[in-house]
């Protein structure tokens, strides 16, 4: 089974799309910040959160139990699939509902075996995997880029390289992370 949540007006045939805002009509009303939720746990194969996440979870106790309740109700090995806007993006700032930002290194901190590593090399990370009780290992990540810069790109006026380069220093360069995790369970 695959889970639309936060679905908006994206409704997806051959999803359970589900959202708190009556008005686009979801399969299912649900508030993700209130947890937990009524969803079967191992459930979904495929979990999309299409510029969902990035509005949730302003105190950190609610974002853990929203991270919780995504690793509940993913099945073993189950993807989830998640579309934030770039910390570094003016869609990101334009938007008072916005709460948290996201890199692709927060994702990496959800990964019990990436935690594990730093802790061997008493690195200086919060261990998220450990504190929020959940396991993810990133499967793939792509920075989507602002159309303007890959206009650059196409015309020839630089290189991919140079573009990813400015992605990493730059504003209003890279416009979203397209993230994909794996649900660890054991």
């Amino acid at each position: 089974m695959k889970l639309n949540l936060g679905c908006g007006f994206d409704k997806r045939e051959g999803w359970h799309n589900v959202d708190s805002f009556a008005e686009c009509q979801p399969d299912q009303l649900l508030d993700i910040e209130q947890t937990p939720w009524d969803l079967p746990t191992d459930g979904y194969d495929h979990i999309l959160m299409k510029h969902v996440l990035e509005h949730v979870g302003a105190d950190f106790k609610v974002f853990a139990a929203v991270m919780r309740e995504l690793h509940r109700v993913a099945a073993p090995d189950g993807i989830v699939e998640i579309h934030v806007p770039h910390v570094r993006h003016d869609t990101f700032w334009s938007d008072p509902t916005h709460v948290r930002a996201f890199t692709p290194l927060t994702f990496q901190m959800m990964s019990k075996r990436q935690n594990r590593i730093w802790m061997e090399a008493r690195a200086n990370y919060t261990m998220l995997a450990f504190l929020m009780d959940v396991d993810f290992e990133v499967e793939s990540g792509v920075q989507v880029y602002d159309p303007r810069w890959w206009a650059k790109v196409q015309s020839g006026e630089i290189t991919q390289d140079a573009l990813r380069e400015a992605g990493d220093t730059s504003w209003n360069v890279t416009r979203e992370l397209q993230i994909k995790l794996r649900a660890v369970k054991r």
